[in-house]
């Protein structure tokens, strides 16, 4: 801080009091007494602020750290729920999927039996058919 401008504080307390004070005044003494505790004051409190600054920063970054380490942490359990949901979820369809295989092979295999039983009927007939005709024939063959 700087000195106090003696003329304009004698000017001042002049035109407030209507009192001259003169620069060798013992007032004046007061004055630069006041003014250099008041300079210490400012001094040690700036220190205190200081020092209050710092503890503050530090906290700062204690609570950022705590706060790092639970957004982590809290990641990671969602990150292992998400993952169980998943692995439920892909076991589910897993399941459904081989119920479907197993019913699409019992319909498969039911209408391959339905098939080759067509087929077997079929081909009885048509042999059947074929020995009547041989056998009409013949017989007008032979006669």
């Amino acid at each position: 801080m700087g000195s106090v401008d003696a003329k304009k504080l004698t000017s001042e307390v002049a035109a407030r009091h209507g009192v001259l004070i003169r620069e060798d005044d013992p007032a004046m003494v007061l004055v630069t007494m006041s003014e250099i505790v008041l300079e210490e004051s400012l001094r040690k409190a700036d220190v205190r602020l200081g020092a209050v600054l710092s503890e503050a920063e530090a906290q700062q970054k204690r609570l950022q750290l705590e706060a790092v380490a639970w957004v982590q942490e809290e990641i990671g359990r969602a990150g292992s729920a998400l993952r169980a949901q998943l692995e439920r979820d892909i076991d589910g369809a897993r399941l459904q999927a081989r119920e479907l295989v197993v019913q699409l092979s019992q319909v498969y295999s039911r209408s391959a039996v339905r098939r080759w039983v067509a087929v077997g009927v079929v081909s009885g007939l048509i042999l059947l058919l074929i020995g009547l005709g041989l056998g009409f024939g013949l017989e007008k063959w032979l006669r």
